[in-house]
């Protein structure tokens, strides 16, 4: 599988003798080699591939990739695998200068022998993008979880539990069920703290005629799950029904879109063009959506300012909401991945809301 990755990577740049592909950032050295450590970087030439780590991890290497020379060191692994490029006649490196610090551009770029470069990024972003069976089936698998853990909360619900106690328990459900982690911080917000989209969890209690935000995620062999569903706590309001069925609205309207080919913009702007029409556009605050793999927000995004063309078999999230200051936010959120005539919704989950 990962010289299979590392073929089309030297396909797509067109990688000639005497250059090298330079990958440095953990997510994309995992794809690219299989490594899980904290501290690697991989040098792609075109006849063979080199993995520079150090010495916390000569074990782990060994275990974890295959076909690639694996080069201990200590200290900057860019730099050790720049030293070996010079060393050994490379003349230009393809790199991902935006995921680079100033003090690594420096030394790669300057000095007595920098040199030529160009960028890689456009290349790995769609390469990652496109998910093989195995990924998505990682994804999947992380994804049942999380919506197992959503029916296994549900009984704790209770007045007077407080939102960390809950996102405590959602985290804690989410490992005992195989996760390795969660994908992020898990965001449980009640009543007018849901109006905050990136709400984190404190100490409000939960009272009745509350409604509840969750979302959050987990990740299964380094891949992400991650939805959002409402939960009301006590009758809701016929204001906030008719919000959550403009929401649900914009959901679907967003999912019936969803398709490889149309870009991002014009994904974001069904939901968009529906909160318009009702009239409460001025409430949607962020993006529809984003790809999701190794990354929990990766390329492709799915918002008014990606013209970028969705790729066929990515795995981007579509989650529509509304906040409204001091009174609530809601947001619903699928995982769907993308065909050529639609989108195979991942979620088995509900999206009606939950009253309890």
């Amino acid at each position: 599988m990962f010289s299979t990755r590392q073929n089309e990577l030297r396909n797509a740049v067109g990688l000639e003798e005497r250059h090298a592909c330079l990958v440095s950032s953990g997510p994309d050295v995992r794809w690219l080699s299989g490594f899980t450590g904290s501290n690697a970087s991989v040098l792609l030439m075109s006849d063979s591939a080199h993995l520079f780590t150090d010495g916390r991890y000569t074990e782990q290497a060994t275990q974890e990739t295959e076909g690639l020379e694996i080069h201990i060191g200590s200290g900057s692994t860019i730099d050790s695998a720049h030293t070996w490029a010079r060393n050994h006649q490379i003349t230009d490196l393809i790199v991902s200068a935006g995921l680079l610090t100033y003090q690594e551009g420096l030394s790669l770029f300057h000095g007595d022998r920098p040199l030529q470069y160009r960028e890689i990024s456009s290349f790995l972003q769609l390469l990652r993008a496109e998910k093989s069976l195995l990924e998505t089936n990682s994804i999947r698998t992380a994804l049942r979880i999380t919506e197992q853990v959503v029916a296994d909360v549900l009984p704790m619900i209770r007045e007077g539990i407080t939102e960390k106690e809950l996102a405590t328990e959602i985290d804690y459900r989410q490992r005992c069920l195989g996760a390795e982690k969660s994908s992020f911080e898990t965001i449980v917000a009640f009543g007018k703290h849901s109006s905050l989209p990136h709400a984190r969890p404190g100490n409000a209690k939960l009272t009745s005629n509350t409604p509840i935000l969750l979302d959050f995620g987990c990740v299964i062999d380094g891949y992400a799950s991650d939805m959002t569903r409402m939960i009301h706590f006590g009758k809701p309001t016929g204001e906030f029904l008719q919000t959550y069925a403009t929401v649900h609205d914009a959901l679907d309207r967003s999912l019936g879109a969803a398709k490889a080919g149309i870009t991002g913009k014009d994904l974001d702007a069904v939901a968009r063009n529906t909160f318009k029409k009702a009239g409460v556009e001025s409430y949607f605050c962020h993006s529809l959506g984003h790809g999701v793999g190794l990354d929990i927000h990766e390329w492709p995004s799915v918002s008014s300012r990606n013209s970028d063309k969705l790729p066929e078999h990515c795995i981007i999230t579509i989650e529509p909401g509304l906040y409204l200051p001091g009174k609530y936010g809601i947001r619903i959120e699928n995982m769907v991945q993308l065909t050529a005539d639609g989108c195979d919704k991942l979620n088995d989950l509900t999206t009606e809301l939950l009253v309890l």
